[in-house]
């Protein structure tokens, strides 16, 4: 699933944002219709062209910035759908240009078959929403695009809401999922992860980061609720820092190149070979100290799916 970058500049200004620092806004010469169609047939053709999960063939993730900002978006969905017609495409997107309903439906449209759009929302309303945007008029924007996107979703399309789960992030957990469940309760997915400190979210560290085990506190207090929605996932999260009632959400897409290699707690757990392991920015910055290796075997079914390991478990509690 390469991530393709389709635009370097954004409408929303994230704290977490993981985008570099220097060398990627403004760099819009880069990302023409011209460019992104030559680097498409490179990579067709067998060629390298991208960082993350370039020999994994599954989907693509169109990322940005904001991609849907690039003025030939349309023309360069079109062009990946007609060289991958089998392929799933997803759209990772802030769904403020799907306020503009024409347009929604227009990339629905152009889509197709298996494809994917995943907005953020960072707030139960525009006070939380855009303390973290940082941008006036977004969470109204983005709640208008959410529902255009579901309306405009045809059979085997997608619309998933993600949540990033930072230390600013989970005040406002509670609040967030109940309004889903009033406002959206038709959403195909609702996706948690855990804020990668990379790139601007660096400078923002102190105010993002905190353990994983405390931030699953938050997810498993919500647990009743989350059981309504259609499906819940949970990335980027080792499995000794949940409750085993969540391990079913668990699903592991993160890059070797993000990994710590050989924790020493992870080679003597027992459930080394279906948890996505330590994130190095989580070593870095928190020092990962709930990172404990689980000895002995619990109550849960394993799927022999790598990258959702866990289909069922019989246990309520950690």
């Amino acid at each position: 699933m390469p991530d393709f970058a389709i635009w370097p500049d954004c409408n929303i200004g994230c704290v977490f944002c993981s985008n570099p620092v220097e060398g990627f806004r403004g760099t819009n010469e880069k990302y023409t219709l011209d460019v992104i169609t030559r680097k498409v047939k490179e990579y067709k053709e067998g060629h390298r062209r991208f960082l993350k999960f370039d020999d994994v063939s599954d989907y693509f993730n169109l990322t940005g910035g904001e991609p849907t900002l690039n003025p030939d978006f349309l023309k360069i969905l079109g062009h990946i759908r007609k060289e991958f017609p089998s392929r799933l495409i997803r759209l990772l997107t802030n769904g403020r240009m799907f306020a503009y309903e024409k347009f929604c439906k227009s990339v629905f449209a152009i889509g197709g078959d298996k494809f994917e759009a995943a907005i953020p929302i960072f707030g139960y309303d525009a006070k939380t929403h855009e303390s973290i945007s940082r941008a006036p008029g977004s969470f109204e924007n983005t709640m208008e695009g959410l529902r255009h996107a579901l309306d405009a979703r045809k059979d085997n399309q997608k619309v998933e809401v993600r949540v990033i789960l930072t230390r600013i992030q989970v005040k406002f957990l509670d609040g967030l999922i109940e309004m889903l469940l009033e406002r959206f309760p038709d959403i195909d997915r609702l996706c948690f992860l855990f804020v990668e400190v990379e790139g601007f979210a660096e400078k923002y560290r102190d105010r993002l980061v905190f353990p994983m085990s405390e931030c699953a506190t938050h997810v498993d207090r919500n647990y009743e609720n989350l059981q309504k929605l259609k499906e819940v996932r949970l990335y980027h999260f080792p499995l000794c820092t949940l409750p085993t009632r969540l391990w079913p959400f668990v699903h592991n897409t993160l890059s070797d190149i993000k990994l710590v290699e050989n924790h020493e707690e992870c080679a003597k757990c027992v459930y080394k070979e279906s948890c996505v392991g330590v994130h190095r920015s989580y070593m870095k910055y928190m020092g990962a100290p709930d990172i404990k290796a689980i000895t002995m075997e619990r109550s849960v079914t394993l799927s022999g799916d790598r990258y959702r390991p866990v289909s069922y478990t019989e246990e309520v509690v950690s």
